[in-house]
């Protein structure tokens, strides 16, 4: 009896690991099959940027220089500010100092990192790391900076719950879409005295938050809408929604906004189906690190 005992062990152990093995497969296969569809959907590729590092010079003021090349002897990034300039949105430009003066624009200062600037790391030449420098002004896409000027810093993934969460860091609020054709995706929005409102459609991938430049959308509020109606004009969107999509935010102005907590999952199909037939060529990523909170960073798509 025990020989047939541990014969019938001998023949059932490598099935149940073997069902074992097959589920975690069929699994896993889904989630990256869902994942991918997600991805199609929103038109963005897996974020570029696996490590990051920081500053750490004790000088802030002096900070280190962003070159062109890895050697000590190489062109410098430099700011150059538009001249004559007298409102709140003056143009600038990033540039070589080998390179000629920008037409119409003045020298501002040496583009340095100062103390606590966080950069994604592309690669490492020699003494150098090769970090990316591409953003919201600058469209140089990389530089060399001293790698004993910054060290490894660490990066938790961002989840639903975080953006979801009363953060206290950002101005956006957001919506993360948690199952169906849609999930991962998510509505942010954010509201400035500036620039006004403006929703977003994201997507979570890889611990971070992915949202094509693009998919910023102007919104604003109009009463005699019952609905939500979304337009594009040279290549950039724009929302109007009706009252019963907002809520108010100072009670003596009657002053309004919207709530994306409101708007139907019909409404949210609209806007993410109108906006994501425009492919991307910008991308911005954000990333949480604990130690020094949310930041955010650029990439083209492929």
């Amino acid at each position: 009896m025990k020989n047939r005992f541990i014969l019938l062990l001998g023949v059932l152990i490598p099935m149940l690991t073997a069902n074992c093995s097959d589920k975690k497969t069929v699994e896993k296969a889904e989630t990256t099959e869902a994942t991918a569809k997600t991805e199609s959907v929103i038109n963005v590729s897996k974020p570029p940027f696996q490590k990051f590092v920081v500053v750490t010079v004790e000088d802030e003021a002096e900070g280190t220089p962003l070159l062109k090349e890895p050697k000590n002897d190489s062109p410098s990034m430099q700011r150059w500010l538009e001249s004559d300039c007298e409102s709140d949105f003056c143009e600038e430009k990033y540039q070589w100092s080998d390179q000629s003066r920008p037409q119409g624009f003045d020298l501002g200062t040496d583009a340095i990192a100062g103390s606590g600037r966080v950069f994604p790391l592309l690669g490492e030449e020699g003494d150098y790391y090769k970090v990316s420098t591409l953003g919201k002004w600058c469209d140089i896409e990389s530089a060399y900076i001293l790698k004993s000027d910054v060290g490894e810093i660490e990066m938790k993934p961002i989840t639903a719950d975080m953006l979801e969460g009363d953060g206290e860091e950002s101005s956006l609020t957001y919506r993360v879409m948690k199952d169906g054709k849609y999930k991962d995706i998510v509505i942010g929005y954010e509201y400035d005295e500036l620039n006004g409102e403006t929703l977003q459609v994201g997507l979570l991938r890889d611990g971070a938050l992915v949202t094509p430049v693009t998919y910023m959308i102007d919104s604003q509020l109009n009463t005699e809408l019952n609905d939500i109606e979304i337009t594009e004009s040279d290549g950039t969107f724009s929302l109007k929604y009706g009252q019963s999509l907002s809520v108010v935010t100072d009670e003596e102005t009657n002053s309004r906004q919207l709530d994306i907590k409101k708007l139907s999952n019909k409404q949210i199909e609209k806007i993410i189906d109108t906006v994501t037939k425009k492919k991307p060529e910008y991308v911005v990523c954000m990333y949480h690190f604990p130690a020094m909170g949310v930041r955010m960073f650029y990439y083209k798509t492929k």
